[in-house]
């Protein structure tokens, strides 16, 4: 007969050896777990890092310069002028003036070379839709110069002495036609501006046949057809007719 009292030892000694691996399995993937978080985060932090260079390196600044960009968008003049470029911004906010001319002159430098590319872009889109197209009535539906991005004030250039710019909405103003009709009866030169054509090249020829536009007088450039949607019209009534100074 085994006496209960001998086994007993043996049995707790055998759950205080589970219990401690137990234990020392529960630490060793505790260990491993924080291991992995700290190989994550620092993996993290590697590519910030990375992220920041890169992106200094293309505004031609240093890490300390894009660093304070990143403190300055993040405090007053973020608030002030949301989206600003970093040059600007930097440049704005100039600690002394040797700041200020570095940062105008990577500036004026950057908006040179950008202007440059974007001009040989737009050599080469004029190129393919006069091989495409042909001597057809072209609409403006592509331009990246800078002067026909924004408003009334810089629309375009085009040739001529006097030439006009009109702005017009092809939907619900009678209005707009009669004053292109006139217009073009005239002989003047115009550039035609639609707000609502949706981008959309032939609403705005399908508008121009039916109000009798010259074929000849669109590919000769005497009247110019373009999507006037980004222009900023609000609180004027339309048509608008601004002779080009």
């Amino acid at each position: 007969m085994v006496n209960p009292l001998k086994v007993r030892p043996g049995r707790w000694g055998c759950g205080l050896i589970m219990l401690a691996l137990a234990f020392q399995l529960q630490a060793q993937t505790e260990q491993t777990r924080q291991q992995d978080l700290n190989l994550d985060q620092s993996k993290n932090v590697e590519t910030q890092i990375i992220e920041r260079r890169t992106k200094a390196a293309e505004w031609g600044l240093t890490d300390e310069e894009w660093g304070r960009y990143e403190s300055l968008m993040a405090g007053r003049r973020g608030i002030l002028s949301p989206g600003l470029d970093p040059l600007t911004a930097l440049g704005v906010e100039a600690r002394t003036d040797q700041e200020r001319r570095r940062y105008a002159e990577l500036q004026a430098r950057f908006e040179y070379e950008r202007i440059e590319r974007e001009l040989a872009y737009q050599r080469s889109y004029d190129e393919a839709i006069q091989r495409i197209a042909g001597d057809q009535p072209r609409v403006s539906t592509f331009t990246m110069r800078p002067e026909s991005t924004v408003g009334m004030g810089s629309l375009s250039q085009a040739a001529g002495p006097v030439r006009y710019d009109v702005v017009v909405a092809l939907s619900n103003c009678a209005a707009c036609d009669s004053t292109v009709r006139d217009l073009v009866a005239e002989g003047r030169a115009i550039n035609i501006w639609v707000t609502d054509s949706d981008g959309d090249d032939g609403k705005i020829r399908r508008w121009a046949t039916s109000l009798g536009i010259p074929v000849e007088r669109v590919t000769s450039g005497s009247v110019t057809l373009n999507h006037g949607a980004t222009l900023d019209m609000t609180g004027q009534s339309l048509p608008v007719v601004r002779l080009r100074q």
